[in-house]
């Protein structure tokens, strides 16, 4: 609900931002604040796991917006409001059950999906990197080409296009990630840890509950940051790795193994309702 009043509050701040600059400017600018908002209120009304990672990355542009907007143009109600509607925008894009809500929207069936927390030393670094590349891009594509700065607008386009592409691909990757519960049992779906999605089914599995420090399970976090859930089988089963793209998958005997779901809680809730032990 915080995304609708944006305009409201927007339209002042913007309009005394963008006074005395050139009308190509103003025109341009003004027009790809609309096509922001409304493709952000667009995507909030169609849950679908490929466009989650667009809706997380094109949120988070309105607050570069708005710190703009209110640099340029005087200090107002207007400008505190629309910085707090962004920046709520942005947090709640964030939130797990945002994630969950997206992915669910592309379930097939009798089939509940959990998104699994992303690794830890990616959001230290190359995600927020990843983010600014592709805003960077969009941004000031848009602005030198709209202030007739042909050559410079051009090379930016160019080159961002292509670092953005990349950028974008590593994030869709970290939103395919999910535990997904199954009438069979639960499946792991991990591109970046399994050569294929890991089927356990339900008489496999011997209880779900919270991972001890002194687990002997196989990590499958990849150091995600927060509590992880161990998955422990009644017997050994065949885990085909592959960490790294380039090399072969490696084939794996587990009795046990560790994830980090985004909720612990909905993870386990959602086992005990499908009759799987959890501890």
């Amino acid at each position: 609900m915080a995304w609708i009043p944006i305009p409201l509050f927007g339209y002042g701040v913007f309009g005394s931002a963008l006074d005395g600059k050139s009308e190509s400017l103003q025109a341009t600018v003004s027009l790809s604040l609309w096509i922001l908002w409304s493709i952000v209120l667009l995507i909030s009304l169609i849950p679908s796991a490929s466009l989650l990672t667009l809706y997380r990355v094109v949120v988070p542009i309105s607050v570069v917006a708005a710190i703009w907007g209110s640099i340029e143009a005087e200090m107002s109600i207007s400008s505190i409001l629309l910085l707090f509607c962004a920046a709520i925008c942005s947090s709640v894009s964030l939130l797990p059950s945002i994630g969950f809500w997206f992915i669910n929207g592309s379930a097939y069936g009798d089939e509940v999906r959990l998104p699994l927390r992303a690794p830890g030393p990616l959001l230290l670094g190359p995600v927020p990197l990843a983010w600014m590349i592709v805003a960077s891009s969009l941004i000031f594509s848009v602005v030198l080409l709209s202030s007739q700065k042909y050559v410079s607008g051009l090379i930016v386009f160019a080159v961002g296009s292509g670092l953005s592409y990349f950028s974008y691909r590593s994030l869709s990757a970290l939103s395919q990630r999910w535990l997904v519960f199954v009438p069979a049992g639960i499946v792991l779906h991990d591109n970046m840890v399994l050569a294929d999605p890991f089927l356990i089914r339900k008489w496999m599995i011997k209880e779900i509950g919270p991972a001890l420090e002194s687990t002997s399970g196989l990590d499958l976090t990849l150091s995600s940051i927060g509590m992880s859930l161990e998955v422990e089988l009644c017997e050994p089963a065949s885990l085909s790795l592959q960490m790294n793209p380039l090399a072969p998958p490696e084939v794996k005997e587990v009795t046990s193994f560790l994830i980090s779901p985004s909720s612990l809680s909905g993870t386990l809730e959602e086992a005990s309702s499908r009759s799987i032990a959890v501890l």
